[in-house]
This record gives C-alpha cells, structure tokens and sequence, in this order.
C-alpha cells in the first residue's frame, strides 16, 4: 500500500494512504505491541501547481513559505482553524496538502477561505482525474494502476526501500529468493493520450497493457 507516513512525535504517527484495507492490517498485527490504532477522520484537499506557495502563503499570514521544504510538514492555521499542511502532492508539481483535523474542523468554512483565496491567482477545482496525467509524466507509482498485491517491490523499481539486513519483517524470507529485475518502466510519447486498457505496440511486436 502507497502512501505517507507523518511522524507527530516518537509515538505518534499518522500514515495518509490510498484506497485500500491498510487499518485492518495493521490491527491484524498489532498483538505483542502496546499500540493504539485508530481513523483521525482527517480529510485532505491539495493545492498543486507554480502559484500554490503563494496562495499557501496567503492562507496562513506567510507562516508557509519557502521555508517549509518537500516532504516537511506542521501544524498551521487557515483563518484561525487549526489544520495539518504537508508540502507533498500526487503531480511531481510544487504543490501543498491541506488536512482537517475530524470533527474540531468547520469543513464548509475552510473550503470557502481556500477557493476565495485562490481565485485571484486562477486556481480551480477539480477532482484527482485532473492530475492523473502529471502523476504518470512525474514517474509517479500508483498502487492499483501500475501496481498491486502481484507485484514485489524489485519488479516495479522500489527496491531501494527494500532492507534485507534488517533482523526480520513480513515477507522477508521470500523477497531474499526472488529476482532483483525490474519489470515496470514508463514510455515517452509526444502524441498518444494514455488510458487505461491501451496497448503498446512496437514493429508489430505486442509489449504488454499501459494501465
């Protein structure tokens, strides 16, 4: 399962992921371990794009500028609502996420100081389909698109996440057999639009479906 994991303190955690049953696993595994796992019910809106530190800045009073680097995030407040920003994103794009915190959250309210915010600077709403394309051109994997539960790490180039020296983990045994050999690689195009189902041809010689 892709996603991202803050760390709020040394045992305090929140793990942002996609579609998927990544809680049930972890409860499945947490005995042995004094741990408590449970939904913060946060939701997450993202401002991506060249202009996105500049509404940022002005939707925080400056407190989120340049100083805030790439994968860096905190606590902020947007027209004095307490949210939790990460400079993080799905499009390779300069670009922040924006999460509430459940119920202490006015929903409605900050959706309206972030669209009146934007607006002067050309920002637009539109759902994740909008950024698919950047996600595909910035080499951006997606569990269920390019990958899933059929797939080990070395077959779709994330190996290097993979420490085999560590004492033990889930899987390890099996990863340590298999072959280290990449079998997802991206293909530039100038002119075909990529969509799910398409086949890649060349000299007449099928390659394999572009999800």
């Amino acid at each position: 399962m892709d996603g991202v994991l803050f760390k709020f303190n040394e045992n305090k955690y929140w793990y942002v992921q996609a579609d998927g049953e990544f809680e049930t696993w972890l409860l499945a595994h947490t005995d042995g371990f004094d741990v408590e796992i449970s939904d913060p019910q946060s939701r997450v809106l993202q401002i991506q794009g060249p202009s996105s530190m500049d509404i940022m800045k002005d939707l925080t009073e400056g407190k989120v500028d340049e100083n805030l680097k790439y994968y860096r995030s905190n606590f902020f407040y947007i027209d004095n609502q307490k949210v939790y920003i990460s400079r993080t994103g799905f499009t390779g794009e300069l670009g922040y996420e924006i999460f509430s915190l459940g119920k202490e959250t006015d929903h409605v309210s900050l959706w309206d100081k972030i669209m009146e915010t934007g607006e002067k600077y050309g920002m637009e709403f539109s759902s994740t389909r909008s950024i698919t394309i950047r996600r595909i051109e910035a080499g951006i994997l997606d569990y269920g698109t390019d990958m899933n539960r059929t797939n080990n790490p070395f077959e779709v180039g994330l190996g290097s996440f993979v420490d085999l020296n560590k004492a033990q983990f889930i899987g390890k045994d099996r990863l340590s057999t298999m072959s280290r050999k990449t079998k997802l690689f991206g293909i530039k195009t100038s002119t075909a639009i990529p969509f799910a189902g398409l086949e890649i041809i060349e000299n007449n010689f099928f390659f394999r479906y572009c999800f």
